[in-house]
C-alpha cells in the first residue's frame, strides 16, 4: 500500500500556496520530485508505475498494474482535495502496444463516467516488470 506525506507552503520564488504530496516510491528522493503538486486549483500527478514502493511490480498483467497506478492516482489525488473524477488528462506510456485492449479496460472501469482526454504512446520502461505508467493531471472546483 502507497503512503503519501503532505507538505504546503508557498514557493520559494512566490507567494502562490502550493501543496505536495510524495508516496513510498524509490525514485521520488533519488529524482528531486514529487508524487502529486497542487496549485491553484489543478492537481499534477507524476508519472506512476505499479511499483510497491521497493520496485517490485503490483500486478502480472497491463490490467491488474493500471488498475493498481489509477488507484494509487486517486489517493494521491484525495490527499490535494480532488479525485478521479477531476482528471482532465492522462498520459500513458505503455512498454508494448500489445498491452493496448488490457490497458484500455482498466482506464474504461475508472474514468469511463468522465473520460479525460488521454494520449497512449510506446516506451521503454524503468524496469522490465512495468507494463504502464500513467501520468494525470486535475482541476478541481474553485473554493
Amino acid at each position: 500500500m502507497t503512503t503519501f506525506e503532505q507538505v504546503s507552503g508557498p514557493t520559494a520564488h512566490s507567494s502562490t500556496k502550493r501543496e505536495t504530496v510524495f508516496s513510498s516510491s524509490l525514485w521520488e528522493p533519488q529524482m528531486g520530485y514529487a508524487r502529486g503538486v497542487r496549485v491553484g486549483n489543478q492537481i499534477f500527478i507524476a508519472g506512476t508505475v505499479a511499483s510497491d514502493g521497493e520496485g517490485n511490480a503490483e500486478g502480472e498483467d497491463a490490467y491488474q498494474q493500471t488498475d493498481f497506478i489509477i488507484r494509487k492516482i486517486q489517493g494521491a489525488l484525495q490527499d490535494l482535495g480532488g479525485d478521479l473524477e477531476h482528471v482532465v488528462s492522462t498520459v500513458t506510456h505503455l512498454s508494448d502496444f500489445g498491452h493496448f485492449d488490457d490497458y484500455c479496460r482498466a482506464h474504461k472501469e475508472h474514468f469511463g463516467e468522465v473520460p479525460p482526454v488521454n494520449t497512449t504512446i510506446q516506451a521503454q520502461m524503468v524496469r522490465p516488470h512495468f507494463l504502464v505508467e500513467v501520468t494525470a493531471t486535475a482541476i478541481v472546483p474553485e473554493g
